[in-house]
């Protein structure tokens, strides 16, 4: 006899609601959303959550909602102090390239395209860097024309879009490499930083005693067509919290020294003195299957 709603046991649940996404027209939608409510289900299992703690769970999602705009994003936030980007990361990473790291919660889609060679720095405040490289394939090969994408705080530790006298193109573009994968540009050194904790992720780390703060570094998302696109971090050695964090961004291919240049050309180029700080790093993407 078939059971009723009322009388069915716990786990019938689980498998009902799994079933509900089976007639997906995507397949992987239906696999993966299926996988979503099996172990979601588990946990509330295992934790036994309460009514009142399911609720303020959805208070949380409402607020991170509520702050999330296209210049910053409560939920990319959260998904990084949860270590669930940094998971997919390592999961989604091909074999043989550069590894990944974090988004973070300050990417934006409209950086203007700025020339090889660049110099973000436009007089403002902190130490000179300059950062070059190449893109190259798995053979070491050159990528022409390959893009890049840079953004990174300034030097009072802030984004543009924390700070309101920043230019919101401030240390941030979009260049395209030369013929031979390379590319350049001027900005300056940056600094550790805490997360947001003005929203519902902060208040979350502090109930949780948790550090809010990240190592200093430098965002790249590296593409180029019929390749795996490359979303990365560079973190100057040596920085504060660079074991500590609070994302779970640093990997140790990814920590690069910040050298002296004495290379004449360059400095004259940037109207620096030798010798001007030097960070050399090649990123390897992978083709697509």
């Amino acid at each position: 006899m078939q059971q009723s709603a009322q009388t069915r046991p716990q786990h019938a649940v689980t498998h009902d609601a799994m079933q509900s996404f089976s007639n997906a027209t995507d397949p992987r939608l239906a696999e993966v959303m299926g996988l979503l409510v099996k172990h979601l289900h588990a946990f509330v299992a295992e934790s036994n959550l309460t009514k009142a703690e399911w609720l303020k769970g959805l208070e949380f999602l409402t607020e991170a909602a509520k702050i999330t705009s296209d210049e910053r994003n409560e939920f990319s936030l959260f998904s990084d102090i949860m270590g669930i980007s940094s998971m997919v990361d390592v999961v989604s990473q091909p074999p043989g390239g550069t590894s990944s790291s974090v988004l973070g919660p300050f990417h934006n889609h409209d950086s203007h395209t700025q020339p090889n060679g660049c110099d973000l720095t436009q007089g403002q405040p902190g130490d000179r860097v300059w950062l070059h490289g190449r893109v190259l394939d798995i053979h070491q090969k050159p990528i022409p024309n390959a893009e890049i994408d840079f953004w990174q705080n300034a030097d009072n530790g802030l984004y543009p879009a924390q700070d309101p006298a920043q230019d919101p193109q401030n240390l941030r573009c979009k260049i395209s490499c030369d013929p031979n994968g390379s590319f350049s540009l001027l900005t300056i050194r940056p600094h550790p930083y805490t997360v947001p904790t003005d929203g519902p992720v902060g208040a979350l780390l502090a109930h949780s005693n948790r550090s809010i703060w990240r190592p200093s570094h430098f965002h790249i998302i590296v593409s180029a067509p019929g390749y795996v696109g490359l979303v990365t971090e560079l973190f100057p050695s040596g920085s504060d919290y660079i074991d500590n964090d609070t994302v779970f961004g640093v990997r140790p291919g990814l920590i690069v020294d910040i050298k002296p240049c004495h290379d004449e050309q360059v400095a004259q180029r940037y109207g620096l003195t030798t010798p001007v700080n030097e960070v050399n790093f090649d990123f390897c993407l992978v083709k697509k299957n």
